[in-house]
C-alpha cells in the first residue's frame, strides 16, 4: 500500500494541495468516503491527498515515538511529492496533531502553509500518563475495536472480528531480512495494533512536556463533535476529568491566534461513518471555499 496517495482533485491545479494525515489508526483510507471537496472545474479542483503511515507500506519502517520525528518524516514525504509550497494540511484526530506539527515544521522551513483543518483533533498538552500497565492496554484494546472496523478496506472489517485476542505481537511485527519489502494484507491489523500502542505513548509523552502548535501563523479550523462518548472502560479518574475539560474547551486546548471552531453533531468516531460523511464533506467544503490560495 502506498503512504501518499491522491484522493480527488486536479494534480495541476495551482491551488495549495491539501495533505489530510492519518488518525490513531495509521489509515488515511477513511478520507476516501469524502465527496467532491472543491469545484469540477480544472482550475479550481484544489488536489486532495491521503497520507497513510509507511508502517503498511514497508516491513522495515520503524514507527517513530515522537509528534517532532512523524512530522518531519512527513514533511520529507510530501515535499517529494510537492517540493515547494504553499500548503494546506488537516487530520483526523491524532492527525490533525501531526498536522499541526509538521505546519510548523514547514513554517520554519520557509515554506507557507495557507490553513491547517483539525477534524476533532484536541491538544495532547496535560494528556495524563498512564496509572499503569493496565490501564495503558485497555485504551489501546478499546481504540483498536473502534478502528479495526474502519479501514476503508474491504474485508479487513470481518478479519477484526475473527482476529484471536491471545495474538502475540511480536509473532507478526518484526524486523524483516526479506528481500521484499511490501506488507502483505494479512499483516495489516496486527500493525495497526501496534500502531495505535505507540501512538498512545507518543499522545501521552507529549502531554507531559508541551503543546503543539506554538509559534503555529497559519489559521487554523477546528471541525469539533458536540456529543462527547462514553470514556473507555479502565480509564483512571484523572484521564476521565482531562478528556470532559478539553471537551469543554471550545478550542479543545489549542492556543493558535487565527483560529475557528465549527461544530458538528457527531461523536468523535462516528465522523467519516456513512451516517455523518455528507455533513463532514459540506463543512470542508465550506473551508475551502474560503481559502483562496
Amino acid at each position: 500500500m502506498e503512504s501518499l496517495f491522491h484522493i480527488q482533485g486536479n494534480l495541476d491545479s495551482e491551488l495549495a494541495p491539501l495533505f489530510l494525515i492519518h488518525a490513531v489508526s495509521g489509515f488515511a483510507l477513511p478520507y476516501l468516503a469524502l465527496g467532491p471537496l472543491t469545484s469540477d472545474h480544472p482550475s479550481r479542483s484544489r488536489p486532495v491527498y491521503g497520507l497513510s503511515c509507511p508502517t503498511y507500506e514497508s516491513k522495515s519502517y520503524k514507527i517513530p515515538l515522537s509528534f517532532e520525528k512523524v512530522a518531519r518524516e512527513y514533511v520529507d514525504r510530501i515535499r517529494v511529492e510537492r517540493p515547494h509550497g504553499p500548503y494546506m494540511l488537516g487530520g483526523w484526530s491524532m492527525g490533525g496533531m501531526i498536522a499541526v506539527k509538521m505546519a510548523s515544521i514547514l513554517q520554519e522551513q520557509g515554506q507557507e502553509v495557507v490553513h491547517v483543518v483539525l477534524i476533532d483533533s484536541t491538544n495532547p498538552q496535560g494528556c495524563p500518563w498512564f496509572v499503569d500497565e493496565d490501564e495503558r492496554s485497555a485504551i489501546a484494546e478499546y481504540t483498536y475495536e473502534a478502528y479495526s472496523k474502519r479501514t476503508g478496506l474491504p474485508g479487513l472489517e470481518d478479519m477484526a472480528d475473527e482476529e484471536d485476542d491471545d495474538f502475540n505481537d511480536s509473532d507478526y511485527y518484526s524486523d524483516s531480512e526479506d528481500e521484499d519489502d511490501d506488507v502483505d494484507i494479512m499483516e495489516y491489523l496486527p500493525r495497526m495494533r501496534k500502531h495505535i500502542i505507540n501512538s498512545w505513548d507518543m499522545i501521552t509523552r507529549a502531554g507531559q512536556g508541551y503543546y503543539l502548535g506554538e509559534g503555529l501563523t497559519s489559521p487554523v479550523t477546528l471541525v469539533k463533535c458536540t456529543d462527547l462518548a462514553a470514556p473507555p472502560p479502565g480509564v483512571s479518574q484523572k484521564r476521565k476529568r482531562a478528556i470532559q475539560q478539553v471537551f469543554n474547551d471550545d478550542r479543545a486546548g489549542w492556543k493558535m491566534e487565527q483560529f475557528e471552531t465549527i461544530l458538528m453533531d457527531a461523536q468523535h468516531d462516528d465522523v467519516f461513518d456513512g451516517a455523518h460523511i455528507s455533513t463532514m464533506t459540506q463543512i470542508l467544503r465550506g473551508i475551502l471555499a474560503g481559502v483562496t490560495r
